[in-house]
């Protein structure tokens, strides 16, 4: 069966550190060490034991309406750290059974947040 194995979200030129610091403080994923031979601009984070998000360094913005989905554990915690952290909140109608809504990074990639729904109720 197909499994989800990385998503990779750009950022200019130079940003690494300012969005790598985003995934960190706020989403909270883990950084890991990138494969050998890849370029050594951008940096690499766990998002669960399969799957992982990668960013590089692009010249050319992402799509204003590209993103990708995560879903966490402590969803108003995530809210919370977002709105004190002044980041973009947009609260959007529940699709699986907990809380949603859009957030993007520093560089201006868009994030769907999502409760996970066994943490409802």
């Amino acid at each position: 069966m197909p499994r989800l194995h990385h998503v990779n979200v750009t950022c200019p030129p130079g940003d690494t550190e300012t969005v790598a610091a985003f995934y960190r403080e706020v989403v909270r994923l883990v950084p890991i060490e990138k494969a050998p031979g890849t370029d050594p601009a951008g940096a690499w984070f766990a998002i669960d034991g399969a799957s992982e998000v990668h960013l590089s360094e692009r010249e050319a913005p992402a799509h204003p309406d590209a993103h990708f989905a995560l879903v966490v554990d402590d969803f108003q915690a995530l809210v919370d750290r977002l709105q004190r952290g002044g980041h973009e909140w947009s609260p959007a109608p529940p699709i699986f059974g907990g809380g949603r809504g859009f957030t993007r990074d520093p560089a201006g990639n868009r994030i769907e947040v999502l409760e996970r729904a066994d943490s409802v109720g």
